[in-house]
């Protein structure tokens, strides 16, 4: 790394465009780029997942057989280099049979293979779950950092799945000169995935049960049974960070903190709300490959209606002046996928409205927006998966966005639709609070229950109505 320059490591689960499942993805694939261009020095870990092309991303193998001491044996893994595209941010990618499997979370335990460390040879010998995987990962990262000898300033560390890397930092220094310095910061995008782990992980970590005595009695639950990593990182870094303004203050109460508020208001003079952004030159209605016709601020009142027809077509929806909805999201019940459900078959049976959504999530959540397309398919289109190409139509192609979350940390999908000229509609609360203003470049509502959300969405359609107003 070159002199002179603040030198910081971020690690994380998840790195766009290279693998991801959410908005964790978008920032830690954008925020090292935005942070290059101010002078500072840039350099990622990210899991070698089994998903991750190694051929397209030009991998090559930089270590072999580092070692770390995980459940009381040395446990061998290998780091790969690549660098994020079109940059010369460094991505260190930690190879792993824990990794080798083609999903990023398995959402519980499953068989993992088992071999030569960097090979996807062989059967692992004993179900693993993902908290046991990050905490390797999270190891493996600082192992890394010593035998590689890059001396980072600071170690940012992203949500519960590296929420050790403090502790382990702070380990490392009782040995390690170069470690003493270290400075780390921990940032929070959603308080509700924590990271519950038993008292074993302890011993799996092979981390002293005494290790940080004054604190460590936080890091059990209240029954002295189960270990949060968020609690861990909250208290261990050297500075907690959010994702909003907003969203700081509120998890500071017990309505949003999650059951980790009083932690939260024990760190509040190191804690901090930094709004999150987007890629603008990725999100780019003038660049983007994947619309129908592109268009800039000059010409988007005679071009997005053509955006709007293109997605009706591939969507399967009859062509037509109703407004169009879209939804892009994990379908999961944070998001209001619920209130919504209570509302929009009056609205589409009243205004003949379109919507479409996209995205996974809870089962039942999905099923039941299947069932109301296959009950309204001139009206619904309900897409289970992620495709980049059919949400950046949506964006495009939309004349409004919903995002009627129960809470929202940040939430990018209201900044993305705006870039597109797409008018958001919110509920007030964490960054949407921050980054949508009522009647100005969206419309919110307060309360989180259906009349609210029927009331402002009707008060949408009629602006809609008025197309010189609109």
């Amino acid at each position: 790394m070159p002199k002179n320059k603040i030198k910081i490591i971020m690690a994380a689960a998840e790195l766009a465009p290279l693998v991801k499942v959410g908005g964790l993805g978008d920032v830690t694939g954008s925020l090292p780029r935005a942070l290059a261009k101010l002078g500072l020095d840039l350099a990622i870990f990210l899991p070698f997942y089994g998903s991750i092309d190694r051929k397209k991303y030009k991998a090559k193998l930089l270590k072999d057989f580092l070692s770390i001491d995980i459940s009381s044996k040395q446990e061998k893994f290998a780091v790969y280099l690549s660098h994020l595209p079109e940059s010369n941010i460094k991505i260190f990618l930690i190879s792993h049979p824990l990794f080798s499997g083609k999903d990023i979370y398995v959402a519980g335990s499953r068989y993992f293979k088992k071999g030569n460390y960097s090979s996807s040879k062989g059967v692992y010998s004993r179900e693993i779950s993902d908290i046991e995987r990050f905490v390797f990962f999270s190891k493996a990262v600082v192992e890394s950092i010593r035998v590689l000898k890059l001396r980072p300033d600071l170690i940012h560390c992203h949500d519960w799945h590296t929420a050790l890397i403090p502790t382990f930092i702070d380990e490392y220094s009782l040995e390690h000169a170069d470690f003493k310095n270290i400075k780390t910061i921990y940032t929070i995008h959603n308080l509700a995935n924590q990271g519950i782990a038993g008292l074993d992980i302890l011993d799996y970590a092979s981390l002293s049960h005494d290790l940080t005595p004054a604190i460590m009695e936080d890091y059990y639950d209240v029954d002295g049974q189960v270990m949060d990593l968020m609690k861990v990182g909250i208290l261990s870094a050297d500075y907690v960070s959010t994702v909003s303004p907003t969203y700081s203050r509120e998890i500071l109460s017990k309505e949003y903190g999650a059951g980790l508020e009083k932690y939260l208001n024990r760190r509040k003079k190191h804690l901090v709300g930094i709004l999150n952004g987007i890629d603008t030159d990725f999100f780019n209605p003038q660049k983007d490959k994947y619309i129908k016709k592109k268009y800039s601020l000059a010409n988007v009142f005679s071009v997005k209606k053509i955006n709007k027809e293109n997605l009706q077509r591939i969507s399967r929806l009859p062509l037509g002046n109703q407004p169009l909805f879209g939804l892009v999201s994990r379908l999961v019940p944070q998001k209001g996928l619920d209130i919504l459900l209570l509302v929009i078959e009056k609205l589409i049976e009243k205004y003949d409205l379109q919507l479409i959504i996209l995205g996974t999530g809870k089962k039942d959540i999905e099923v039941s927006w299947q069932n109301l397309a296959k009950k309204y398919p001139r009206n619904i289109k309900t897409n289970i998966g992620f495709d980049v190409a059919l949400a950046q139509k949506i964006y495009a192609g939309a004349d409004f966005f919903l995002m009627p979350s129960a809470f929202e940390p940040c939430g990018l999908g209201q900044m993305i639709s705006m870039r597109y000229g797409t008018i958001p509609i919110v509920r007030q609360t964490g960054g949407l609070k921050d980054t949508v203003k009522n009647k100005k470049n969206g419309f919110v509502f307060k309360n989180y229950d259906k009349e609210s959300l029927a009331k402002t969405m009707l008060e949408a359609i009629k602006f809609y109505q008025q197309k010189s107003q609109f």
